[in-house]
């Protein structure tokens, strides 16, 4: 059975992979294990949480507009500063455009109350945590670190 989600062209078929295998997330762009959604056309993966991360979401850590999920950055630079962990990102993330705000979309869910949060039977991936760029910390940051690789 295929499956269709906003970021790409194609259908994407529920894949389970082998415990301890490891894949290239092509929305988070972060490595990780876990069953992923596939098309095997264009070897796009994405990790089950990023398949069903939600298009919207009212965050707690900018409460004046909903965020946007979106595919890839729309800045010129192709890539986004996450206000939650101080790391640049490349991949999907939630952005509010009035403000400039944006979120990995695991910081987003990490940081969410558990109504926002997806149920524990979509565990979050695990990443591998090379080759990142760090920025100076945010003052009072609530949010846990998350360290995308770098792709």
């Amino acid at each position: 059975m295929e499956f269709k989600h906003f970021s790409h062209i194609h259908g994407l078929v529920f894949h389970q992979t082998a415990q301890g295998s490891e894949i290239h997330c092509s929305g988070c762009k972060s490595s990780g294990g876990g069953n992923v959604y596939a098309c095997w056309k264009c070897n796009y993966l994405l990790h089950e949480h990023c398949f069903r991360a939600t298009r919207s979401l009212n965050h707690p850590s900018h409460s004046l507009h909903p965020l946007t999920l979106l595919p890839y950055p729309t800045y010129p630079s192709t890539q986004f500063f996450c206000n939650s962990c101080s790391l640049v990102g490349n991949g999907f993330c939630y952005c509010c455009s009035e403000c400039e705000f944006d979120v990995h979309v695991h910081c987003a869910h990490l940081a969410a109350p558990p109504h926002f949060s997806h149920s524990a039977s979509v565990p979050l991936p695990t990443f591998n945590h090379q080759n990142h760029h760090v920025y100076p910390p945010l003052q009072n940051n609530p949010f846990p670190n998350y360290v995308p690789s770098s792709s």
